[in-house]
């Protein structure tokens, strides 16, 4: 995939912009504070269908907007043309279209633009909630498979009518016993599926994260574990997912929702035999969260026939020198990345090909090292 032009309006910081990119390198460069992640959090909201930073769209208005509206539009690599918009509207409706056509919800917006996202708090990603985990995990897996898309849907959605079942018991209702025990199936048969998914998912970033930490990160190979919540026979998800639905429904009704399932599972992160989580340390978990990155856009790109977009926030700061050469290397012109910094000094010098933004209070400015590729 290539982004070729943004319009933002209304968005954070933003009060209006026109950018066009390079289908390479795409530096945008300034003091904090001044639109930088904004521009990566809009390009990577038609990827999620929702923001990475927060999860009410109210937050990404800009200051005495009312609105905000995005427009996107790029190709794919097979030269296939596309317009993608979003907006949030008055009276807090987000709309969503692709082509002019409108979408159902933003929720429909995953997977049509691939994207991998790397921020500063991607450190969490070995060591931090395994909501994080769980995300870079099923994100990879929505995005190679359509069915462990839909699977996942409907693992959510039969969660969703059980969870207001459990409700109602913990608030004096009633406990509808027949409609728990169909959600019950419809969530072991789904969620069966889904941890197929995740696990044949993981193996697969696995073995691209090994060859990356090898060859561009160094230190020991990575490994990823699966970690049921649910107890340890994953090989027999269905059964297992009933059998502890059933036995933990009593505390569930109490409580008002559901304890265990996939939607509570987790991934280990270990290097050297060392659980990150426990033991790692600032320095390894960022590269880590590098490597995890870097494997995710190899595999999209692999198992999807598409190329991801690329996006760094703020990655190159902290790196040496010989590590930053190995990622600018990985990414080359394989994919097209928008990459941030504070300073000016951390963007590589002498590459042809690129644009060169720089943003200050949400205004951009900038030259390209392609014609047409200009910000402005």
């Amino acid at each position: 995939m290539i982004v070729e032009r943004l319009e933002l309006s209304g968005f954070r910081n933003i009060e209006s912009a026109h950018l066009s990119f390079s289908g390479t390198f795409n530096y945008i460069t300034g003091r904090n504070a001044q639109g930088k992640t904004n521009l990566l959090e809009a390009i990577h909201l038609f990827s999620l269908g929702r923001s990475f930073r927060t999860r009410r769209a109210s937050e990404m208005v800009g200051f005495g907007s009312g609105r905000f509206f995005l427009r996107l539009s790029g190709r794919s690599d097979s030269g296939v043309g596309f317009r993608i918009e979003a907006g949030l509207e008055r009276g807090g409706r987000v709309r969503a279209a692709v082509n002019g056509t409108a979408l159902g919800g933003m929720g429909e917006l995953v997977g049509l633009l691939p994207s991998v996202l790397f921020t500063p708090a991607d450190s969490e990603l070995a060591a931090g909630p395994p909501a994080a985990r769980r995300l870079y995990l099923d994100y990879t897996a929505a995005l190679i498979s359509p069915e462990f898309l839909d699977r996942y849907r409907q693992y959510r959605s039969a969660l969703r009518q059980r969870n207001a079942l459990l409700r109602e018991a913990a608030a004096g209702g009633r406990l509808d016993e027949r409609q728990l025990d169909a959600w019950d199936l419809v969530m072991a048969q789904s969620g069966a599926a889904v941890i197929r998914g995740r696990i044949e998912t993981l193996g697969i970033l696995e073995a691209r994260a090994r060859d990356i930490c090898s060859t561009v990160i160094g230190g020991d190979g990575l490994e990823l574990v699966y970690t049921p919540s649910f107890g340890p026979r994953p090989e027999e998800a269905e059964t297992t997912i009933l059998e502890t639905l059933a036995s933990t429904r009593e505390t569930e009704a109490r409580r008002g929702y559901t304890l265990s399932g996939p939607h509570c599972d987790d991934m280990a992160i270990r290097a050297g035999g060392v659980d990150l989580r426990r033991y790692g340390s600032q320095g390894r978990l960022r590269l880590t969260a590098i490597a995890l990155r870097l494997a995710q856009a190899a595999v999209i790109l692999e198992r999807r026939g598409e190329r991801p977009i690329v996006l760094l926030d703020d990655l190159f700061s902290e790196l040496d020198a010989q590590v930053a050469d190995g990622v600018r290397a990985v990414l080359s012109d394989r994919y097209q990345s928008f990459i941030t910094s504070p300073r000016p000094e951390d963007v590589p010098a002498g590459r042809g090909g690129g644009s060169w933004l720089t943003v200050k209070a949400g205004v951009f400015s900038g030259t390209a090292g392609e014609p047409g590729c200009a910000g402005g």
